[in-house]
């Protein structure tokens, strides 16, 4: 089956832990815990995201970067990006994976990017000028 974002929705509303509501062209899911993901489904693509903190909050850019590029491969499935946002630019943790994935492949890709958000906020949160 390929997915599409109505047949994703309805797999994530069984998901108890998780509030999914829809958005333009995506799903903002938000988790027990207070974390927003944001997810858009392509015509072979899906993209899983969540907002690590704004490029202006890093006290040294370069710094970090090369911490980045030497740790993200530390916590599965997730990589990390900037992105322009409206008119800011911000550190964001990601996944990608097929419309043809697995069910249980597309929440587990959902579940690890959760947690991965909290492993980086605290893996890079002295590299930034005030906590996030």
């Amino acid at each position: 089956m390929a997915w599409d974002l109505n047949n994703i929705k309805t797999l994530l509303d069984a998901h108890n832990s998780w509030s999914i509501e829809s958005e333009d062209n995506c799903l903002s899911i938000s988790n027990d815990e207070g974390l927003d993901a944001f997810l858009y489904a392509g015509e072979q693509q899906i993209i899983v995201e969540s907002l690590l903190f704004p490029l202006s909050s890093v006290r040294d850019e370069a710094v970090l970067n090369q911490m980045i590029l030497r740790t993200h491969q530390l916590q599965p499935l997730t990589g990390i990006s900037i992105k322009m946002i409206g008119g800011a630019e911000y550190y964001v943790a990601f996944g990608a994976l097929s419309t043809q994935s697995k069910d249980s492949v597309l929440l587990e890709e959902i579940e690890t990017l959760f947690i991965n958000v909290g492993e980086f906020l605290e893996l890079y949160a002295d590299h930034l000028n005030c906590e996030v």
